[in-house]
């Protein structure tokens, strides 16, 4: 058989002359064949007909994941000369690092030092680490060992006992004062890892373990922090009261703001913790809809407001219909941030419309407009103007193109796709992008997309902040079988299109770490509930995962979550996301509310969000199929209860608008 594979590759030489660019294609496919074949022969432990596939692959890209899939299992039989050589020929296969982690902890165990400090690479993972301070210690290498032991037991964590030998002789340096045994005590507590702080306080002074037992106390009773106003005014001191504080915020952050407004001035808190600690109580007030909700929204200053807060004012504005709060609460300059510039821009809008200012309104939506996204595209709505999607394609490039082909890292992500080993696949490709510029994802992210793998070249480029090609942003993938369906269900194919891309980015086998499954990510319970209305006979959750049972069923729910709300595309998006009795919980008690004012006020972040995106995402889909764009507006009906008649035929007016609840 390998004699036929080396006859076959002679052949081939001799013919291809004239063909070079079918012959190349022709060459790779075989390789790819043969690949396979070593994979399996391997697998069944047939190791002489592996190695003569081998020798013929030398010049493959996924040649190294032969010599990997050799090297890993047989780790203690093998000599170390050949791991130590293959994890420095082939240091960029993200692969090499699980192989370099399982070699260190044998190492550790054959007590091979030298070599163990030879294949050691910065670790994240602390075992490792603790390996390399071993070695160290055991080879008499301590320049610098204990201050690098210092820093690795400075952690919130109980360390692993790898790390013992180096901790013990830490203990005898000198180097662990007082004040380092109280940071890590200060980190345990920050964790919540009481026995580790309890552990560690042994090594204190009876005076400091006194101080300890209050901390700890006021950990496990939070409530007694306003009986601690007369506690010396020292950094422990502080620390312990900014934590009682944090933790006193989450049970009642009315007694935590009574009880920090008393210590606040007794205490010589640094800005940043006040700050940090003024903040977590805002916070917390908001989400909970605390009757301090409005008194500490208001207290900050406007620049210092970040996504988060900004938005629970915007909820509160619109909850008690306030509009000159919202205005208050939009004056000034613009943040710069985008995540906030485009609501800020919108809301400062909406409330100047709202309360007469319709000129300068138009200012500020023109403004927000000029951002290709949910606040972007409402604000031409609110203009009654087509919306300017400034598509630009990204530049060909030949040079960089085949750069970047050339890249190892890219050639093995490539083969491993065209393979359909997909989770090595995305690794290699995320290795790949370390070490490019942001010119070359964007390249990168063009050679994703013509290869139809989708979902890499989005995330290429998120990473490059490169927006502009909307061709390469929103696919066309699956189009057959989504417009089958969607047609059949009558429903808007550019809505379905922008639900699969959120969804999966078009990953056809995707897996959510909650199990939903395929395209358009269905729940199997959901799966099995909606395929038996479909009367479909022996279905499996495992079929979610094929294109052709995902799309019907996922097209079939949708369908089913569109008629629940009464053909409310906003809900019926929200309910695909979040559930049909969260979404039932959310609408108003009686009346109807603005669509963009009840999509700001649902309350899971993930579903507001994914709702917003939805929305504008469906707009770009409307271009990309070649038909005239549909703006949200009209993709967006008042909210009401179900089989509730609208108040008015035109939308609501602010007298009729109720709060989303």
């Amino acid at each position: 058989m390998i004699h036929l594979h080396k006859l076959s590759a002679l052949i081939l030489a001799a013919v291809c002359t004239a063909a070079a660019p079918v012959c190349a294609d022709e060459a790779l496919r075989s390789e790819r064949q043969r690949y396979l074949e070593a994979q399996k022969a391997l697998r069944k432990g047939n190791l002489s007909q592996y190695r003569l596939l081998l020798a013929t692959l030398s010049d493959y890209p996924l040649y190294p994941y032969l010599l990997y899939d050799y090297l890993r299992p047989r780790l203690v039989q093998i000599d170390s000369d050949e791991v130590v050589a293959f994890l420095r020929n082939h240091a960029d296969m993200p692969a090499a690092e699980e192989l370099r982690a399982d070699f260190l902890k044998l190492l550790a165990r054959r007590q091979q030092w030298e070599t163990l400090l030879e294949v050691y690479v910065p670790q994240a993972d602390v075992e490792m680490r603790c390996f390399q301070l071993l070695a160290r210690l055991r080879l008499g290498k301590e320049e610098y060992l204990m201050e690098d032991a210092r820093s690795v037991w400075l952690s919130g964590e109980s360390q692993p006992p790898q790390c013992d030998p180096v901790f013990a002789r830490l203990e005898h340096s000198g180097l662990l004062i007082e004040d380092t045994i109280w940071a890590r005590i200060k980190l345990a507590m920050e964790k919540g890892n009481l026995s580790l702080a309890q552990w560690l306080s042994r090594r204190l002074t009876p005076a400091d373990q006194a101080w300890f037992a209050r901390w700890l106390d006021l950990h496990r009773n939070p409530g007694r922090l306003s009986g601690t106003s007369g506690w010396p005014d020292t950094e422990l001191t502080r620390n312990i009261l900014l934590h009682a504080a944090n933790r006193l915020t989450q049970q009642d952050v009315g007694r935590s703001w009574a009880a920090w407004l008393s210590l606040r001035g007794t205490y010589a808190f640094t800005p940043e913790q006040i700050g940090a600690a003024e903040y977590a109580m805002t916070l917390r007030a908001a989400q909970t809809g605390h009757k301090l909700s409005r008194e500490l929204l208001s207290q900050l200053d406007n620049e210092h407001v970040d996504e988060k807060l900004f938005h629970e004012r915007v909820v509160l504005a619109l909850r008690e219909q306030d509009w000159n709060a919202l205005l208050d609460w939009t004056t000034g300059i613009p943040p710069a941030a985008d995540e906030i510039r485009g609501p800020w821009l919108y809301w400062r809008g909406r409330a100047l419309e709202s309360t007469g200012q319709s000129e300068e309104a138009r200012d500020y939506f023109q403004r927000a407009a000029q951002q290709r996204d949910y606040y972007g595209f409402s604000a031409f709505d609110r203009l009654g103007s087509p919306y300017i999607l400034n598509h630009s394609p990204l530049p060909e490039d030949p040079e960089t193109r085949n750069q970047v082909l050339r890249t190892p890292g890219v050639q093995r992500a490539h083969e491993l796709f065209a393979i359909g080993q997909y989770t090595l696949a995305r690794s290699e490709w995320s290795h790949a992008l370390e070490n490019m510029t942001s010119y070359q994802m964007q390249t990168a992210a063009t050679l994703a997309h013509s290869w139809g793998w989708y979902d890499r070249a989005l995330v290429t480029l998120n990473r490059a902040e490169s927006y502009d090609d909307l061709v390469v942003r929103f696919p066309m993938a699956y189009r057959d079988g989504l417009e089958k369906h969607a047609g059949q269900r009558d429903l808007d194919l550019a809505w379905v299109f922008s639900l699969v891309r959120q969804e999966s980015a078009f990953v056809e086998d995707a897996r959510s770490s909650a199990g939903a499954l395929g395209l358009m990510q269905v729940m199997p319970a959901t799966g099995r509930q909606t395929a038996r209305v479909l009367g479909w006979k022996n279905f499996s959750p495992a079929q979610l995962t094929q294109s052709t049972t995902n799309i019907p069923i996922g097209t079939a729910y949708l369908h089913q979550m569109l008629n629940h709300f009464d053909g409310n595309i906003v809900l019926a998006t929200a309910a695909y996301n979040a559930g049909p009795g969260n979404v039932s919980r959310w609408l108003p008690p009686s009346g109807c509310s603005e669509p963009d004012m009840w999509i700001e006020q649902i309350p899971f972040t993930e579903t507001r969000k994914y709702v917003q995106r939805i929305l504008y995402f469906a707009s770009i889909y409307d271009w990309r199929l070649g038909n005239d764009v549909t703006p949200i507006r009209e993709r967006s009906a008042p909210v009401r209860r179900r089989g509730e008649e609208l108040v008015a035929s035109l939308g609501c007016g602010a007298e009729s608008t109720a709060s989303a609840g």
